[in-house]
């Protein structure tokens, strides 16, 4: 029989007095962002930098949506946007592409003319993501045909990238100047990272077109020095340690990045190598001392494990509370990361809200990467596919991952097989709906936030297990009417979730307001 749950629609102030009319004994304040107008401009901000990268057409394609969230835009530059957008959807990737880039213009107030066409055309490549040290090439691409007798001028700089848990990487301090001159069409430039410490960094073009357009390009790079003499050396080390799996495979994690990024096998967001290899060899001095101190460790810890289809050394993030001991049976959270994220985001966003929440409630909380960056978890519902392409292995490894982490989880921190808790945001919100879907016995709540795409024969298992779905009535990708026809379609079929609509609330923000709800409501339930 259907888990009945009764509806709770979280309204704004004007319908806050109804709603405790309604339920006098048990309802909950209403939740509503009253910072949602301030933070717009850092939403257009991030969108802006975001376009620097010039990312793959799903991402630019949500890019500009946020754009339209900036404060002042017109109603024709808002009519003349969605044109555009909806243009670009039935076009090729490079149309495509202009035609989104044509749209970014025109909500930034900038004019359309081959200058800002060509602005928009160029992108900044590395020939490596992880340099060694020395020279390495810097290449300009075209994405889409220059307008014919465009001519460009640019100037590139190396900045020290910041530590970040967002979707796009920090510009931190300038590091030197590196070349400047004119681009009348994509070149290659050699760059000098020999006087360069081991970090990450980010390349950054400021291109001015014909004068008039101007835009940055960038493009992240790492420095690691001695990469295959130093990973080599500390195998030879650990290869000396019998046992101590988890500990091993967490101090090689950082050096399989490095080498998987100089293969292309890899993608990141964002690591930091010195610190990485630094606790690296702190494990490796630890276990020649006979001493573990990552198995059943406390606070914050980044992982990582072999995963068994290809042997690969995949991360995870884990957060356990200093209360834990291994003599009883612990509540699990696991908590999915969004599209453009990885495995620490979801412990790093709203000021490691998360971690406080599962100190707090005593919960033990882990966040998979998900195999690859934007492998949707396995779904094939929803944008699912616009997230992570036609590759079908890897959508299901990327959900193989997630069971993968949660078996490994269980076994090292005794888990209650009773208290496991399912959660995520956007694509995270669809890999919560897929894999709790597909996993119906394994958990005791779910709560899916800003993603929808719950069809008719979902609802079978979706009704196992109490629900909360979470959206923001401000979602400036349009997740709105998506999570209402995924709770209509579990209502039409006898499910009544727990519905969050956040006042104000944004694609990020209405689920991190949500958070301690959450954490209540997963607490209230158990298999």
């Amino acid at each position: 029989m259907p888990y009945q749950l009764r509806r709770q629609v979280l309204l704004g102030l004007c319908g806050a007095a109804a709603l405790m009319a309604a339920w006098p004994a048990a309802a909950q304040a209403p939740l509503v962002d009253y910072e949602a107008a301030a933070k717009a401009p850092p939403v257009v901000e991030s969108a802006q930098w975001r376009l620097a990268f010039r990312p793959v057409t799903s991402v630019l394609s949500q890019s500009v949506a946020q754009l339209r969230t900036a404060p002042g835009v017109s109603p024709a530059a808002l009519a003349e946007a969605d044109r555009l957008i909806a243009a670009s959807a039935a076009q090729p990737e490079p149309e495509a592409r202009r035609t989104l880039w044509h749209a970014a213009a025109v909500l930034l107030g900038r004019r359309w003319s081959p200058a800002q066409e060509a602005v928009g055309a160029l992108a900044l490549r590395a020939g490596t993501p992880v340099s060694t040290g020395g020279r390495e090439a810097i290449r300009f691409e075209t994405l889409y045909p220059l307008p014919a007798g465009a001519n460009a001028h640019f100037s590139l700089a190396l900045y020290r990238a910041d530590a970040t848990s967002s979707a796009t990487p920090r510009r931190g301090p300038l590091v030197k100047t590196l070349a400047e001159g004119e681009l009348g069409a994509a070149r290659s430039i050699d760059i000098d990272l020999g006087a360069v410490a081991d970090g990450g960094y980010l390349l950054i073009a400021t291109v001015t077109a014909d004068g008039e357009a101007r835009g940055e390009l960038a493009q992240s790079i790492y420095v690691v020095r001695d990469l295959a003499a130093r990973a080599a050396a500390l195998k030879a080390r650990l290869a000396k340690v019998s046992g101590h799996e988890a500990a091993k495979q967490t101090a090689e994690y950082p050096f399989a990045l490095a080498e998987g990024l100089r293969a292309g096998t890899r993608q990141i967001i964002a690591y930091d190598f010195p610190r990485g290899i630094a606790r690296s060899m702190r494990i490796a001095d630890d276990l020649a001392r006979g001493q573990d101190d990552v198995w059943q460790a406390k606070g914050l810890q980044d992982r990582a494990y072999a995963f068994a289809p290809t042997g690969e050394l995949i991360p995870y993030e884990i957060y356990v509370p200093s209360t834990w001991t291994p003599t009883r049976r612990w509540p699990l959270v696991v908590a999915l990361h969004g599209a453009n994220l990885d495995e620490t985001n979801m412990l790093g966003r709203a000021g490691g809200e998360m971690q406080k929440l599962a100190e707090q409630h005593g919960f033990v909380v882990v966040t998979p990467l998900g195999y690859r960056l934007n492998s949707a978890y396995g779904s094939e519902r929803g944008m699912a596919k616009a997230i992570a392409g036609d590759d079908l292995q890897r959508r299901r490894r990327s959900e193989e991952d997630v069971m993968q982490v949660l078996a490994k989880v269980e076994t090292e921190y005794n888990v209650d097989p009773a208290r496991r808790y399912l959660t995520g945001n956007s694509m995270g919100g669809g890999g919560t709906w897929w894999i709790g879907g597909h996993h119906p016995e394994i958990w005791a709540a779910i709560a899916p936030a800003a993603y929808g795409g719950v069809l008719p024969e979902d609802v079978a298992n979706l009704s196992r297990f109490p629900i909360m779905a979470v959206v923001g009535d401000h979602d400036e990708v349009g997740m709105l009417p998506r999570v209402k026809a995924s709770v209509a379609t579990l209502e039409a079929g006898g499910v009544h979730p727990q519905y969050v609509e956040v006042a104000g609330g944004t694609h990020a923000s209405a689920y991190e307001m949500t958070l301690p709800r959450i954490f209540d409501f997963f607490s209230e339930h158990k298999r």
